[in-house]
């Protein structure tokens, strides 16, 4: 067994492990599995899981695949498929594999209701005990939060709990690959998904576009944007940033080159203001 093998099953068998303490009726009462409130979107209906095609991505009874709104796992297709994906599929295999699920989607359904491969986005609770499976794979660190401007709902539960797993470092967030970056570490992780903690040095409006600069020198330091056409739905959540500046706070997305490191954010809840305490409490790579 390589070193590579050797990880997948530490990984796995301790996840595992993990899961079956969360999730055992032997364990824990079914009270304690991780629930969420769906006041924000609408329950579409009912179906049996009959495959479980990635750890995204599930084939309902009707015909419908389905993938996992709200979340994302770390490289789940492809030829490096890594020991969390792998651990997730085979947790939602035995979870859900056969089950009834209830499923949840937006509110309007002509928006974050599909994606562009024409897959159902929704959130899946277990119909027999109630076990919301974002929160399960969240709560277990095999998940990280990854909303968007059309699914944006439930990211405050899911903070939570992501948060929590990460604190205790669970999961994925026991690999340095995938810890909270500073501003100043962003520039050797350009082209990755990151999520990304400091202070706002300041704020400016050019052309109708935010920029928060997080260095003194905007044309290296690290920058979050967002675009003239975004804007307005910031406006709409009561968010200012323009006010920004001198705050501390938390922005998640992918990490491009345009003059240094820079992630571009077009709705609220990629974005997150932070007490500095809580940023420097945060558990240290090793």
């Amino acid at each position: 067994m390589n070193r590579k093998q050797s990880l997948v099953f530490f990984v796995t068998l301790s996840s595992i492990l993990y899961a079956i303490l969360l999730y055992s009726p032997f364990v824990l009462a079914q009270e304690q599995l991780p629930r969420g409130d769906f006041v924000d979107l609408r329950e579409t209906g009912k179906a049996e899981v009959i495959d479980i095609v990635n750890p995204m991505t599930v084939l309902l009874s009707d015909g419908r695949i389905a993938r996992l709104s709200g979340i994302d796992i770390p490289s789940y297709t492809g030829d490096e498929i890594s020991p969390w994906a792998v651990t997730a599929r085979d947790i939602l295999r035995d979870f859900l594999q056969s089950q009834r699920v209830v499923i949840y989607q937006t509110k309007t359904r002509d928006k974050g209701r599909m994606n562009r491969m024409g897959h159902e986005l929704l959130h899946v609770v277990r119909d027999d005990n109630g076990a919301w499976i974002q929160g399960l794979l969240l709560s277990l660190g095999l998940a990280q939060v990854k909303t968007t401007q059309y699914t944006p709902e439930m990211a405050l539960q899911m903070y939570t709990i992501e948060d929590k797993a990460r604190n205790d470092r669970i999961g994925l967030w026991e690999d340095e690959s995938y810890r909270v970056l500073s501003p100043e570490e962003t520039q050797s992780h350009i082209g990755t998904f990151a999520i990304v903690e400091g202070e706002v040095k300041s704020v400016s409006l050019k052309q109708n576009r935010i920029y928060m600069n997080f260095g003194g020198n905007w044309r290296s330091d690290f920058t979050v944007s967002v675009a003239p056409e975004d804007k307005r739905v910031f406006s709409k959540a009561g968010i200012d940033l323009l006010g920004w500046g001198g705050k501390y706070i938390q922005v998640r997305g992918t990490l491009q080159s345009i003059n240094g490191p820079y992630i571009e954010i077009n709705h609220p809840q990629a974005i997150r203001l932070l007490k500095k305490e809580s940023v420097e409490s945060l558990p240290e790579a090793p």
